[in-house]
């Protein structure tokens, strides 16, 4: 049973400890994949006022040394309103993400396979497959906020880091805050960096001889520039 899920994405800290696993390792994932449907810059944590970056469906490895620039490119075509004091950006995600990589765990190798023993398929269950399995990219399903299945109540937890998700929806939305405000001027050129770190996010635990596979969730900044 997964005891506790902390997504901070976009993003997102994840702590989960199954029964009948006695360790937990992490390794860096080769493809972290991430599918985004809408950005927006926010005026509060609340996000009741926002700003349209971007909202057409794009997926990112965010692995990649390219993770950053290939979001600037979705994020390339937008107008901000001069004065107006943005703090946080919201994103939505959906909830299917893909990875790629391997994970020793005592011993034991533990690797993402395309077609696991029992496939991340709904929100309340995540990918189990037997040791050793052939590498390939594997699916991974965010949690339903009720929980249920391999998960707890994440209502509280949800609340707490800015993630809104519908159980059951396909999509949920993450509040990420600003690095610094950013007022736009009527000089500016507006620029907007974002950088991730995947270092050990891929994570797995053993029971018996099945390997359990998720990911924790990637270090991410945002930074916005007049010029």
């Amino acid at each position: 049973m997964i005891k506790n899920y902390k997504l901070h994405i976009f993003i997102l800290f994840l702590s989960m400890i199954f029964s009948g696993s006695s360790y937990a390792a992490s390794a860096t994932p080769s493809s972290y994949k991430t599918t985004v449907s809408k950005v927006e810059l926010c005026t509060s944590s609340a996000c009741t006022s926002t700003t349209v970056l971007g909202s057409s469906s794009k997926t990112f490895d965010i692995a990649s040394a390219s993770a950053g620039a290939d979001v600037g490119t979705y994020l390339s075509d937008f107008t901000l309103p001069i004065g107006t004091t943005f703090t946080h950006m919201r994103s939505t995600i959906n909830v299917t993400f893909k990875m790629k990589g391997t994970v020793d765990v005592s011993g034991t190798t533990c690797n993402t396979v395309a077609s696991p023993t029992v496939a991340a398929s709904s929100a309340t269950i995540t990918g189990k497959t037997a040791a050793g399995g052939t590498l390939g990219e594997m699916s991974w399903t965010v949690p339903d906020t009720n929980g249920g299945g391999d998960y707890s109540d994440l209502t509280s937890t949800y609340s707490t880091n800015g993630i809104t998700k519908v159980d059951g929806a396909s999509t949920f939305t993450f509040v990420n805050a600003l690095t610094v405000p950013y007022t736009p001027k009527a000089t500016d050129v507006p620029r907007i960096k974002m950088s991730f770190d995947v270092k050990n996010t891929l994570v797995a635990t053993t029971s018996g001889t099945t390997c359990i596979i998720y990911l924790d969730p990637p270090v991410m900044s945002v930074t916005i520039t007049g010029r």
